[in-house]
């Protein structure tokens, strides 16, 4: 294994290769879907896209029932059985196409990118600092900029699936929805992890404070105001437009308005400058306190990106 460049005209992107002349991203040829009715254009090996790939299925193990959405002859289940890893004297069970558990697979290596000497223990050849650069999403239909090692962007390696454990439908990355792999945690972990979360968010409060904490009161006054000012649907929560956990966010009713739980979420703690555009402009049109710290948080990135 070596370090290569693309070939391809205008990438000029670093890559790890066995010998191939282009990256992941152009090594294969730009197609049309060949089904039916669709006209997605997408790089694969594939003539047929992922989405009509994925239909109803029955797993082909033998004595497995399991039906399923998706492009594999076999579920979840069976692709990644569970197993004991082969490692003398490791008692480690976990799930997987391996044999050996992670602890076991990962070395101490020296980066293979060149100029970089970091050291780190792990199963790629390049660290994460070189395997992570600032890049534009593969899908053709995507147009995000975004840091990673991935050629998709969060949001198109989502697809619709069937949770593995209630059935339910979904979109997301995993084989199971939010509440199924929560409850598949030991309840002692679920506690802990909830206990540190908590006290985190309240020390983050408390250290935000800039006149007193905000009563529960205003909280209740802030939510009924209006509707989410994100996306306009119901408001059921308060979000801090400020993020407190990253960016030196106050608490203060100056820094709340109404949104929902699915915006309140997806934003996190990202800045109004890195979450979706279009739920931003909304929200500069629809609340004046947003639109305020909107155009703080633009000068701020004009200044950092002058200096």
């Amino acid at each position: 294994m070596r370090t290569a460049t693309c070939k391809e005209p205008g990438c000029g992107r670093v890559f790890t290769s066995a010998g191939g002349r282009y990256c992941s991203r152009h090594r294969y040829p730009e197609r049309e879907c060949m089904a039916d009715g669709c006209a997605h254009r997408f790089r694969a090996s594939n003539r047929i896209c992922s989405a009509c790939r994925e239909v109803f299925r029955e797993c082909a193990s033998d004595g497995c029932d399991t039906v399923y959405k998706g492009n594999a002859r076999n579920c979840r289940a069976c692709l990644t059985p569970e197993r004991t890893c082969v490692a003398p004297g490791c008692p480690t069970v976990f799930r997987g196409t391996t044999r050996l558990c992670w602890e076991h697979r990962a070395i101490d290596r020296t980066c293979a990118a060149e100029d970089c000497e970091n050291t780190y223990r792990g199963t790629t050849l390049l660290c994460l600092s070189c395997r992570t650069v600032e890049q534009e999403c593969s899908n053709e239909d995507c147009t995000t900029v975004y840091w990673s090692d991935r050629s998709l962007c969060n949001d198109c390696r989502m697809s619709d699936r069937i949770c593995a454990d209630c059935e339910r439908e979904f979109r997301g990355r995993t084989t199971r929805c939010g509440p199924c792999w929560w409850a598949q945690i030991p309840a002692d972990v679920r506690a802990a992890i909830s206990r540190a979360s908590g006290n985190a968010y309240r020390a983050r409060k408390l250290a935000a404070q800039v006149a007193g904490p905000v009563p529960a009161a205003e909280y209740e006054r802030i939510r009924a105001e209006a509707p989410c000012v994100y996306c306009g649907g119901a408001a059921t929560e308060v979000d801090h437009i400020r993020p407190l956990a990253t960016h030196d966010g106050w608490e203060h009713a100056s820094n709340l308005v109404p949104a929902c739980r699915t915006c309140n979420a997806s934003k996190g703690d990202r800045l109004l400058t890195e979450w979706d555009q279009v739920r931003v402009f909304r929200a500069v049109r629809a609340s004046e306190k947003v639109a305020v710290e909107y155009e703080c948080q633009r000068q701020e990135l004009v200044g950092v990106s002058d200096a």
